[in-house]
């Protein structure tokens, strides 16, 4: 029992140092696309530094560099769901404030929560459910304030990122069980890197480059804080479960906000505050009444 306990705390503190690493990344990724950095240069570089950085540490790990060919499949589809999901929250943040997008994007314990209770993997109880309305509610005052002052359209693009971070989140809780966090996420970098490469040669892209220091420096924290953070999340999954985990990630978007805060001047409006402080306090009741495996 105490030892479930350690590994349960253990796996608290895995996800927490996750949020915080995921918090560095869009405002990274703000400050290299301030500095001339291409959308695209970001994206490809991102998934080309996490790929780099992963090989060593699994090498170092000891674990397997490849997966079955059963799991070929859904590892492909998860990386094509993990590009979306980038694409889509680096476009958001051009019109919207990073804060603001990543607290869209972090409705996605939410939605976890509500696909393993229909798959019948966890039982959400009643005030469970409770707690996601005044999830709703709290994007609501955010919705309201976002029709005044800010951009539809990068509201749309970020509940579309949205709905790529649920399927992307689930689909790889489920290869990380199978085949372990750090080969999982090597194999969805380097497919998100051919995918992205395709891209950019069939198109004639042209990536344009950081045209000072401080844009360079952000695309390695960007690619370097990116890789870190999914492989503490999904390790921190494996402790914790995957529900559980991602309603303790709900806490990056006040990392975020803190970060963009200190580096992006950016800040929250009334209604966003009261919105942002609406979902924590529900996300938090939502953990309290954690969900307990249903029984027959």
């Amino acid at each position: 029992m105490h030892k479930n306990k350690f590994n349960e705390f253990d796996g608290i503190v895995i996800v927490v140092l996750s949020s915080i690493c995921f918090a560095i990344v869009p405002n990274s990724a703000k400050i290299a696309l301030d500095n001339g950095s291409s959308l695209m240069l970001l994206l490809f570089s991102r998934c080309l530094i996490g790929m780099l950085l992963l090989i060593p540490l699994i090498f170092f790990q000891k674990n397997t560099f490849f997966v079955s060919r059963s799991l070929i499949i859904p590892t492909v589809f998860t990386s094509l769901t993990s590009v979306i999901l980038i694409a889509a929250t680096y476009h958001a943040i051009e019109f919207l404030d990073v804060a603001l997008v990543f607290m869209i994007l972090y409705l996605f314990p939410v939605g976890i929560a509500m696909i393993s209770h229909y798959r019948k993997e966890d039982y959400i109880q009643v005030k469970q459910w409770i707690s996601i309305l005044f999830i709703m509610l709290g994007i609501g005052f955010m919705v309201l304030d976002t029709s005044f002052t800010a951009n539809i359209y990068g509201f749309a693009i970020s509940i579309f990122g949205l709905f790529f971070m649920l399927i992307f989140i689930y689909s790889s809780g489920k290869l990380t069980n199978q085949i372990g966090s750090g080969t999982m996420n090597l194999h969805i970098n380097f497919w998100s890197t051919f995918f992205l490469a395709l891209i950019i040669i069939s198109t004639d892209l042209t990536l344009e480059l950081p045209t000072n220091q401080i844009g360079w420096v952000a695309i390695v924290c960007n690619g370097f804080f990116y890789v870190l953070s999914y492989v503490l999340f999904f390790e921190g999954s494996q402790k914790v479960g995957i529900v559980r985990t991602s309603v303790i990630s709900s806490t990056e978007p006040l990392f975020v906000a803190i970060f963009a805060l200190l580096f992006l001047n950016q800040s929250l409006t009334r209604y966003e505050t009261l919105g942002f402080s609406i979902v924590l306090v529900s996300l938090y009741f939502f953990e309290k009444f954690k969900s307990v495996p249903k029984t027959t």
